[in-house]
């Protein structure tokens, strides 16, 4: 299974605390375990509520991701991607403007920056412009 695409943007979007914490309803440790989240799915924030039950290898850790420090909030994004399109086992392979889509309902695009114009704009410096200016 591959979802780093999807890991990707999350760690994108950690840089920026705030685009994180506004996909959470749930914002605080819930002793019942239930987690609700929001997602942008087609354009349309949807509200996923999952529980807190992960599935974990057989020695105990989480399959798919993790945290560190005893963090869930990797975990519940993950999950509740996961339901929004139907299994972990969906996730596999993506790409991160998708995610980051998913997950701001912002549009965004993606450059290679093997093609011609890209590495013109970038010797000539407008793509860092460009950068700067998004």
């Amino acid at each position: 299974m591959n979802n780093d695409y999807f890991l990707s943007a999350l760690a994108i979007l950690s840089q920026r605390p705030h685009l994180i914490e506004r996909l959470f309803i749930t914002k605080e440790y819930n002793s019942e375990g239930v987690y609700r989240v929001r997602l942008c799915n087609g354009g349309h924030w949807q509200i996923v509520t999952i529980d807190d039950l992960f599935p974990c290898e057989p020695k105990g850790g989480p399959i798919f991701s993790g945290c560190s420090d005893n963090e869930l909030w990797v975990l519940i994004l993950e999950k509740a991607y996961a339901k929004l399109f139907g299994s972990y086992y969906l996730l596999n392979g993506g790409y991160v403007n998708e995610a980051m889509l998913d997950l701001t309902g912002c549009p965004s695009s993606s450059f290679n920056l093997k093609d011609d114009y890209v590495k013109e704009s970038m010797a000539g410096g407008q793509f860092w412009e460009l950068m700067k200016y998004w």
